[in-house]
């Protein structure tokens, strides 16, 4: 299931889709941002957060630098601000911080 903007919306499709069998540091830094993306106060949401934090430690064990987590992780708290702040109709600021998200 996807968004209007193409991303996925179900963090079980999102886990789905993820080629465990990866060996790429920056597949596994892309698979965590997405699954903050999609975390939801629930009481799901400590197993998601602990899947995105599997995610990163993965990325790190596999070669990312300690830089490249961190910047990954700023990226998903930038993004998640960004969707914050359309959901508070602030778009010129949630536009600027969008660019801010971009991935490198």
């Amino acid at each position: 299931m996807s968004d209007p903007s193409g991303r996925e919306t179900d963090w079980r499709a999102v886990i789905a889709a993820h080629p465990l069998e990866s060996h790429e540091a920056e597949a596994w830094l892309r698979y965590g941002v997405a699954l903050c993306q999609l975390i939801e106060p629930s009481a799901q949401e400590r197993q998601q957060q602990q899947q995105a934090g599997l995610a990163f430690a993965h990325a790190e064990a596999l070669g990312a630098s300690k830089e490249a987590v961190a910047l990954s992780q700023r990226q998903a708290t930038l993004l998640n601000l960004v969707k914050a702040l359309e959901l508070a109709e602030a778009g010129a600021a949630a536009a600027a911080l969008g660019r801010l998200a971009d991935w490198p």
